[in-house]
């Protein structure tokens, strides 16, 4: 495949660019208009406080909080995908920071017996592997 570098560190950078993005928007919705912030699709964090407001604060802050490390990983994959355009073995950290990202969420299945949310953890690993897939691809034919 002729491009098949081009196409992974394209499909990296939209994946950074999109954890960018939702992670901008949870930071709204956690500290602008926590009223707006749902739990579970269904809830207020004012709701499942019943009241409490230090509760309801403190739901909202917890949102904040993993906004504030999904922006961060955001904004340092779409540096290590900037370093990928020129050096190839950058795409090493990414995959490892995905794989330690996708299994703490999926952790959640045995410790909580949850699977809400589960895809916001393992389908940017799926995007990742393809692009690191592509990147093999483009490496092996270089070397070949």
């Amino acid at each position: 495949m002729k491009h098949a570098h081009r196409i992974s560190w394209i499909l990296f950078g939209l994946l950074a660019v999109i954890y960018i993005a939702l992670s901008l928007l949870s930071v709204v919705h956690s500290y602008v208009n926590p009223s707006g912030d749902l739990i579970a699709g269904r809830f207020t964090p004012a709701e499942v406080a019943n009241g409490d407001e230090a509760v309801a604060a403190a739901l909202s802050a917890r949102r904040g909080t993993a906004a504030a490390f999904g922006l961060g990983y955001g904004i340092l994959l779409l540096g290590a995908v900037l370093a990928y355009r020129k050096e190839r073995r950058a795409f090493g950290w990414i995959v490892a920071a995905s794989l330690v990202n996708a299994g703490v969420v999926l952790l959640r299945i045995p410790f909580l017996g949850v699977t809400h949310g589960l895809a916001g953890g393992t389908f940017p690993l799926i995007i990742i592997l393809i692009a690191t897939a592509l990147g093999l691809v483009d490496r092996h034919r270089a070397a070949a």
